[in-house]
C-alpha cells in the first residue's frame, strides 16, 4: 500500500514538473520554430502606388518635364511612402536627362553667341562650365557660330556627403536634384553607427575637377575626353569623389587619390559635367 502511495505521488510530482517544463520552455521554442517556418506575411499594398505609376507613365511617354513636376509633387507629399527611395531615384534620372540635354525648360537661360565668343568665355560669363554647356546643347566640339543659341541650365549646386544614407546628395537651388550611391569610404572617415556618438558636420567647397584617360590627365578639349574618369576634389579632407575603376581595369592605368570616396564612373562623369568650382560641400 505504501509503495502504491509513493508511486502515485511521484507521478503527480514529476508529471506536473514535466507539464510546466513543456509549457514554459518547450512549447515557446516549438511555436517560434513554426513561426519562422511559416511564409512571411505580405506587406500591405502601397496606397500611393497609383500616383507613382502616373509619374512613371509620363516618363515612359517621354514627357520628361511633366514627369519631373509629378515626381516632385509625389516626393514632397508622400514622405512616408514605402517607395520613396525609388521615386527619388526616378526623379534624379529625369532631372539629369533634362539638365544634360537640349530640352528647353523655363529655368534654362538662352545665350546668343557673339563675335569673339569661345566656349570658355561664355561659361565664365554665365556661371557655368564648358563641359556643362557642351552637354546641355549636345555639342560635338567646342567651336561656336555667331548667332548660335545656347541653352544655359542653372548650376547652383550644393552637395551633401551623407554617412547615414551612404549617398552623395545633390541639390540645385536648394532643392533635391539627384543622389548617388557611395561604393567605398576611406578608412579615415568612421562609418555611421545607429545610436553611436554624433559626428560634427564639416563644410567645404569644390576646388577642382580632374579627368583621367589611361592614366594621363586630360581636359574637355582633348580627344577621348568622353571616355575619361573623373575626380571632384573638395576642401574637406579625405572627401575627394573619384570613380572606382572596374575589376578588369589595367592596374598600371588606374588612378585613385591618396584617400577619397568612391562612386561609380557614371556618377562622377555626371558630377564632373554639372558641378562648378566653389559649389558648397557638406559632410554629415
Amino acid at each position: 500500500m505504501k509503495a502504491l502511495v509513493i508511486l502515485v505521488l511521484a507521478c503527480a510530482i514529476f508529471g506536473a514538473s514535466g507539464y510546466f517544463t513543456y509549457k514554459l520552455f518547450v512549447k515557446p521554442q516549438l511555436e517560434l520554430k513554426e513561426e519562422k517556418a511559416a511564409p512571411a506575411t505580405p506587406a500591405p499594398p502601397e496606397p500611393t502606388l497609383p500616383e507613382f505609376n502616373k509619374c512613371m507613365a509620363l516618363k515612359r511617354q517621354g514627357k520628361l518635364v511633366e514627369a519631373r513636376t509629378a515626381l516632385y509633387d509625389y516626393v514632397d507629399h508622400n514622405p512616408q511612402s514605402s517607395i520613396l527611395e525609388q521615386a527619388r531615384a526616378e526623379l534624379g534620372d529625369v532631372n539629369t536627362r533634362i539638365f544634360l540635354s537640349p530640352i528647353q525648360t523655363p529655368e534654362k537661360g538662352v545665350y546668343l553667341v557673339k563675335s569673339g565668343d569661345v566656349i570658355t568665355r561664355v561659361a565664365q560669363k554665365n556661371h557655368s562650365s564648358p563641359e556643362l554647356i557642351m552637354k546641355a546643347n549636345a555639342l560635338n566640339g567646342v567651336m561656336l557660330r555667331i548667332g548660335q543659341k545656347l541653352l544655359l541650365p542653372p548650376a547652383n549646386f550644393s552637395i551633401i556627403i551623407s554617412r547615414k544614407q551612404n549617398k552623395v546628395i545633390v541639390n540645385n537651388d536648394n532643392r533635391f536634384f539627384k543622389e548617388y550611391a557611395i561604393l567605398k569610404w576611406p578608412p579615415q572617415i568612421p562609418p555611421y553607427k545607429k545610436g553611436g556618438p554624433p559626428q560634427a558636420k564639416q563644410t567645404g567647397k569644390v576646388i577642382e575637377k580632374i579627368a583621367w584617360l589611361d592614366g594621363t590627365r586630360v581636359i574637355f578639349t582633348d580627344k577621348g575626353y568622353d571616355r575619361a574618369t573623373h575626380w571632384i576634389a573638395v576642401t574637406i579632407k579625405h572627401c575627394t569623389l573619384y570613380a572606382e575603376p572596374p575589376p578588369n581595369a589595367d592596374p598600371n592605368k588606374m588612378t585613385r587619390p591618396g584617400s577619397g570616396i568612391a562612386l561609380s564612373p557614371r556618377s562622377t562623369a555626371e558630377l564632373g559635367a554639372m558641378l562648378l568650382r566653389g559649389n558648397p560641400v557638406t559632410l554629415e
